[in-house]
């Protein structure tokens, strides 16, 4: 039987944590669950611990190590544990769990990673005004200056064979906030992975509020640039595989990126410059 993890990140999602595992039990009840939470000031990861499920498992940091650090540590932990399957997703309920199945039938069909996507004919999303601009702005510029036949470059509603995540470049990903998700999909598609889309309609978060910085937009264009020259001169190809080796700080086994020039754990933030 195929064994699959599903992997969200919070931060402060008391209100949205129990529907989310709920809804995600319903739609893969085969699978497991990781959370990783950074130091959740609502009561987050003790209504995870309450709820007492022997398929989640609670990876906690001491603090706000980013978005693209608690995804690189999922996908980590997915080789380590021997995961087929790795699906990342929104702790907020902007995802639905329904989807799960659509991505995974791609993943049947051939596919290494399967984006989720709201911009492919039969996707949609719920932002207006000047949210849904800015989105698809971001979306066709990454479009264009990668030179990638996709929709959706922004998302991290994403399905993963974790056979195939050896060919990554870790490091590469070693980017601040949502900048990640962009950079994963160059990194993929220049390691030659099969990259594919399935439609979904992106919800609006259920409670709280959205935790985008202001200046995390202008990040991620100049974020873009970067990657685009990386790609089109080569860089992001000739680039050595990092390691993902025991961190000296923590002791997790899987949470340290190694490569020539440092080392950076993605669980409790140790860094290391060679």
């Amino acid at each position: 039987m195929t064994k699959t993890l599903v992997f969200f990140a919070t931060y402060n999602e008391a209100g949205n944590i129990k529907p989310l595992i709920s809804s995600l039990e319903k739609a893969a009840p085969e699978a497991d669950i990781l959370v990783v939470d950074d130091n959740s000031s609502d009561g987050t990861t003790d209504i995870i611990l309450e709820m007492n499920r022997p398929n989640v498992t609670l990876l906690q940091r001491k603090g706000k190590l980013g978005l693209g650090t608690a995804h690189l540590l999922a996908l980590s932990y997915a080789q380590k544990h021997e995961y087929d399957i790795v699906v990342t997703m929104d702790g907020d309920l902007s995802h639905d769990p329904a989807y799960i199945p659509a991505l995974l039938d791609q993943l049947e069909s051939g596919a290494d990673l399967v984006i989720g996507s709201r911009y492919m004919p039969g996707g949609g999303c719920d932002y207006t005004g000047y949210r849904l601009y800015v989105s698809q702005l971001a979306n066709f510029a990454a479009r264009l200056l990668l030179g990638l036949k996709l929709h959706e470059f922004t998302t991290s509603y994403r399905a993963f064979r974790v056979s195939e995540l050896r060919r990554l470049n870790f490091a590469a990903l070693l980017v601040g906030g949502y900048s990640f998700f962009l950079t994963t999909v160059a990194e993929a598609a220049v390691r030659g992975l099969d990259i594919r889309e399935a439609p979904i309609q992106f919800r609006e978060r259920g409670y709280g509020t959205s935790k985008l910085p202001s200046m995390e937009i202008f990040r991620g264009m100049a974020n873009l640039l970067r990657v685009a020259i990386k790609k089109t001169t080569g860089q992001l190809i000739r680039s050595p595989i990092a390691r993902i080796v025991s961190c000296p700080s923590c002791g997790v086994t899987f949470s340290l990126i190694s490569d020539t020039n440092a080392e950076s754990c993605v669980q409790c933030g140790f860094q290391s410059i060679r």
